[in-house]
């Protein structure tokens, strides 16, 4: 660190805008999330119970990947297989090598969902429902337990916008997989 650096740092109060711009950023990703969660809630609703509860966090520094911001539904609706299955809409940075993605330069900008504490068979079986029915959703191991993640790559506004959409869709058509019979 240079006494040039710290300087600039001071002028202006940039550390202190810097600080603002985070929290500002945290906050609207945070809110993106919650409105696609409740937005995919409103297409499945009986996998999960009047209001359901919802948890939010933000972390810089995880235990692995890079950083995240996520939001869990629980799933304990009259349809729910399982009480301790919950929804997660997530954007986790992570290296592309987690996801097998050589492409990406940078970090993987994974903006998606999974189903915490479900059956892997139901995982497959809608993993291998989202390749067959040509979603524009990749799909990979979850970095974090052992579920699987539907996801794309985002890298503008317009881009999560237009994820958030085939979110919506891909768990309207596909969640009732989740569901008892």
């Amino acid at each position: 660190m240079t006494d040039e650096f710290l300087t600039m740092g001071l002028q202006n109060d940039r550390y202190l805008k810097a600080l603002r711009l985070i929290d500002q950023f945290e906050s609207e990703i945070e809110a993106i999330l919650i409105d696609v969660g409740r937005q995919m809630i409103d297409e499945q609703p009986d996998l999960f119970g009047q209001n359901p509860n919802s948890r939010v966090k933000t972390a810089r520094s995880p235990r692995s990947g890079l950083a995240f911001s996520r939001v869990h539904y629980s799933m304990s609706g009259p349809k729910s297989a399982d009480s301790n299955q919950n929804l997660n809409v997530h954007l986790y940075w992570m290296p592309p090598t987690e996801y097998n993605r050589t492409d990406i330069d940078g970090a993987l900008r994974a903006f998606g969902y999974k189903i915490k504490n479900t059956d892997q068979s139901i995982d497959d079986k809608v993993a291998e429902q989202t390749r067959d029915g040509d979603w524009p959703l990749e799909t990979s191991d979850n970095p974090y337990d052992s579920n699987i993640v539907f996801y794309q790559h985002v890298s503008s506004a317009a881009e999560i916008e237009s994820t958030a959409d085939t979110l919506v869709s891909h768990f309207s058509e596909l969640g009732d997989a989740y569901a008892i019979d």
